[in-house]
């Protein structure tokens, strides 16, 4: 009999079913799983005397360091331009957990780079509205799943920026009547985490449209729901039509992050940038992105 609130799907690190039950044989399951070792390791290097909040953060060390690598990113990029400010979205908000700690990497890089980040969160506020496509992965996720204490999470977001309701109307109207700050702070990344097909489809109205004002030449995205599913639904699905309607404006994964990033997170392989070829910006020089000279060694 499997046990109630156990996941059977091959999503979220359970690829041969249902997980140990109890003792030893739950220890070496969790262990088991290279995700499971790598925070584990980051959480012990992070207590070790002498590794300071910069080391941390270098090293990706941080909490959902895919968040900290975006904000990273979007500042250095922005600087780079010569914007003063940037904004970092969250698509799909849940609890309030990734939401915060977003607002916390931005206040990090914010003192950094000197870029101020504006940190926005769009969430329907109910939890998982009915599925409307069969890409929707509705096997995986329940209407009500994910539901907010929004009172709760308001009371604890300081600065950062909380939009509730039906994205297909808050995401326009949010772009309109911010549009004089995104043209200030620009957006710079997007965590696309609304497990949804059509509702990632929604989200990425923020890159249709002719305006480019709003947005910095390149993109940096996170996206939250890839393991588990395949390319002809969920996220990816959302991605790949797309890249199919909007050829100069493709968004794809960053080929190799793994390794030009320190310890070899397992999060690189989600991590995909938004490259605007028609952005009047996109050939700006990033000066010293990949070194200028490469001289005959003796």
């Amino acid at each position: 009999m499997v046990r109630k609130g156990i996941p059977t799907t091959a999503q979220k690190g359970l690829p041969f079913g249902r997980r140990p039950a109890g003792g030893v044989a739950d220890v070496v399951w969790e262990w088991s799983k290279s995700g499971t070792r790598h925070a584990a390791r980051n959480r012990l290097l992070r207590r070790l005397p002498g590794v300071s909040t910069d080391a941390a953060y270098r090293f990706g060390l941080v909490e959902r360091a895919h968040y900290a690598y975006g904000v990273r990113r979007a500042t250095e990029l922005a600087a780079r331009l010569g914007h003063r400010g940037v904004t970092v979205v969250e698509f799909g908000v849940a609890g309030g957990n990734g939401l915060l700690a977003l607002a916390e990497h931005a206040s990090y890089y914010s003192t950094a780079t000197g870029v101020a980040v504006r940190v926005v969160g769009f969430d329907g506020g109910l939890g998982m509205p009915p599925a409307k496509d069969p890409r929707d992965l509705p096997y995986l996720f329940g209407v009500g799943f994910y539901t907010m204490d929004e009172d709760r999470l308001r009371a604890r977001l300081g600065a950062a920026e909380l939009v509730v309701g039906d994205l297909t109307e808050t995401l326009p109207h949010y772009l309109h009547s911010r549009a004089d700050l995104l043209r200030e702070h620009p957006v710079g990344f997007v965590s696309l985490d609304l497990d949804y097909y059509s509702s990632t489809v929604t989200a990425l109205d923020l890159f249709r449209g002719p305006e480019h004002e709003h947005l910095l030449p390149r993109v940096t995205c996170y996206l939250d729901d890839l393991p588990g599913t395949i390319e002809q639904i969920g996220e990816a699905a959302a991605i790949a039509d797309f890249n199919a309607a909007y050829p100069d404006r493709p968004t794809g994964r960053v080929l190799g992050l793994r390794a030009f990033t320190p310890l070899d997170p397992p999060w690189a392989d989600q991590i995909y940038v938004h490259h605007r070829l028609d952005h009047p910006d996109y050939a700006c020089l990033e000066v010293g992105a990949t070194g200028d000279q490469l001289p005959l060694e003796e």
